[in-house]
């Protein structure tokens, strides 16, 4: 009996082991004949990433004993690779992304690429020339754009440019996650990316964490509210994920004393009735995306730095914001039954209070709420300590969570001052 070979193999089935090999396994096959490169090369460039088994040669690279994968892969696109297998491209991956290195691929790269649709991209700060010329390559249209930055001091340079050439690929684009400070995304563009992409299912502009004075994407209440009263609906009615701050809007709710300085400077100025209008115009729309499992419209504030104490996060967390109650228009949500998590931290949100959270259990079953707790300056300072140098300062940095049963609040731990999530499952419920 004659021994099978992989050339005597039809070629539906050559190809059918492709998927299966590892970058490394596929780079040795397109070495062996020019059939097998024929098999092998559309799957070895089909997508570039960083590959997992490169992890301990990058360690070693570390010490000198070989070189890194961004170094030998660059020197593949210095000689020309990307341009000579432009149309096999389908996706790009960078863990671990420089604008030094990113600069350099864009140099070697075409200037289009017809199959290319998705990238994920982590520790780019760009600038919006270098990003929007990254996202031209794609002729056929974007499906899928995830931008990372987990260092809180950096900012992604999505800008004006951006934004335009975003709004080109609204039609085939199905998810778009900038995790990350973002410089320019104006609530207007992000309002029209919404009324125009059809497919999209996550749009999340929501950074790790931010400091204090820092800008972050938004959507102004207004803006959705007076769309959704003209017919300017959002078009993508298969969202499972929308993350974005919706901000401007007028709070005259909020009476108490903030930072001890009243109100003035933190609430938006307006009326209850123009307040409850536009509320009511962003529930409405919101109330559209019934599929949504995930709603974040809260950043955690980063206060940790030397530079803050955690108590000034009563002087920079949201007063412009939802109200998420029943008086503001929460109960026009009661249809999203998927939601599963609904992140509303460092907001000023009152929908732990026990009339709306009979109704969030009612309503949103599968749902956790997630909260930020937060101590106001007064509970830091007595009229003995008022004199005493700021920095000097020992706080008690207890917290009590919330009580309900699906929600969970953030707090400021007695031993090292670090967050804790507390799930009030594990501790104390409400026993009705």
């Amino acid at each position: 009996m004659a021994t099978a070979t992989f050339s005597g193999l039809p070629f539906e089935i050559q190809e059918m082991i492709g998927p299966f090999l590892s970058l490394h396994h596929l780079a040795q096959c397109v070495l062996v004949n020019k059939t097998w490169k024929t098999v092998f090369n559309p799957f070895l460039w089909r997508h570039i990433e960083e590959p997992l088994q490169w992890k301990s040669v990058q360690k070693r690279a570390a010490r000198g004993e070989l070189e890194d994968w961004n170094s030998i892969f660059l020197r593949c696109t210095r000689a020309g690779a990307l341009r000579k297998n432009r149309d096999l491209i389908r996706s790009v991956k960078f863990d671990n992304c420089g604008d030094d290195f990113f600069r350099d691929f864009l140099s070697n790269c075409p200037d289009d690429m017809r199959q290319l649709n998705c990238a994920e991209i982590e520790g780019l700060e760009g600038d919006d020339d270098m990003i929007s010329t990254f996202l031209r390559l794609s002729v056929y249209g974007w499906k899928r754009l995830v931008f990372r930055l987990s260092d809180s001091d950096g900012c992604l340079g999505f800008g004006f440019r951006c934004s335009d050439v975003l709004q080109e690929h609204a039609e085939t684009l199905e998810v778009l996650r900038m995790e990350a400070m973002v410089e320019i995304f104006e609530g207007s563009s992000i309002q029209t990316l919404l009324c125009s992409a059809p497919l999209l299912k996550e749009l999340y502009l929501i950074p790790p964490n931010r400091k204090a004075l820092d800008e972050t994407c938004q959507i102004e209440g207004w803006v959705i509210a007076e769309g959704f009263e003209q017919g300017e609906e959002w078009a993508c009615m298969e969202l499972e994920v929308f993350g974005c701050q919706i901000g401007d809007i007028p709070r005259p709710d909020i009476i108490r004393d903030i930072f001890d300085e009243g109100q003035d400077g933190f609430v938006v100025d307006g009326t209850v009735e123009s307040s409850i209008n536009i509320q009511r115009g962003v529930y409405k729309q919101l109330a559209q995306m019934t599929k949504l499992r995930q709603l974040t419209l809260g950043i955690h504030y980063d206060t940790y730095d030397v530079n803050y104490s955690a108590h000034d996060k009563e002087y920079f967390r949201r007063y412009d914001c939802l109200a998420m109650t029943l008086e503001s228009g929460l109960d026009l949500l009661r249809d999203l039954k998927d939601l599963e998590v609904v992140e509303l931290d460092d907001m000023e949100v009152y929908i732990q209070r026990e009339e709306e959270a009979i109704w969030v259990a009612q309503h949103w079953p599968k749902a956790r709420i997630q909260l930020t707790e937060y101590d106001t300056d007064r509970d830091y300072y007595s009229e003995e300590e008022e004199d005493e140098d700021y920095e000097d300062q020992v706080f008690d940095f207890g917290g009590i969570p919330y009580i309900l049963d699906n929600y969970t609040s953030e707090y400021l731990s007695d031993e090292d001052g670090s967050f804790d999530e507390y799930d009030s499952e594990d501790a104390w419920t409400d026993e009705e």
